[in-house]
């Protein structure tokens, strides 16, 4: 009888603790598996380099003059020297009158963006689109881009 007594003040102790304890790991493996993905999709948008949908207006050009050259800038510029870098090879940008420069990418490997710039060489547009910005180097998924009137004192 005593045993029995002992078994029984024992379950009293131990089973409700045991069950609060199974509770407690399954609250905490619920939590987890709602906050883990929050949390993952979080530190995404976190080390995202996704600026936004944004419109950026300027000189399509090859990028090593401005990037070499300080008096180089969206409205001093010969089109006949930024056709020849463009011939030798060198990449264009898009450089805005505030000196930034866009580098025009694509979703597709290789990447394809520079195509979109190629009609507009030495000449002033508005191109809209998905901007990304990493380590001071921007870049500009063009989804639209169009000739814009801006100021052209090509030399």
């Amino acid at each position: 009888m005593k045993q029995n007594t002992a078994v029984r003040r024992l379950r009293n102790v131990v089973l409700p603790v045991a069950t609060d304890n199974l509770r407690f790991k399954l609250t905490i493996l619920a939590a987890l598996v709602v906050a883990v993905p929050m949390l993952m999709s979080a530190a995404d948008e976190a080390d995202s380099t996704t600026i936004g949908t944004l419109t950026v207006e300027g000189l399509v050009r090859d990028i090593a003059c401005p990037l070499q050259n300080k008096k180089s800038t969206s409205s001093s510029y010969s089109k006949d020297c930024i056709t020849m870098c463009l011939k030798a090879g060198s990449p264009l940008g898009i450089l805005t009158s505030d000196g930034e420069v866009y580098v025009p990418v694509t979703q597709s490997m290789p990447d394809m963006g520079q195509n979109a710039l190629r009609p507009f060489v030495g000449e002033h547009v508005k191109a809209t689109g998905k901007v990304f910005l990493r380590n001071g180097t921007h870049a500009i998924e063009i989804r639209k881009i169009d000739r814009w009137p801006g100021e052209a004192h090509s030399q």
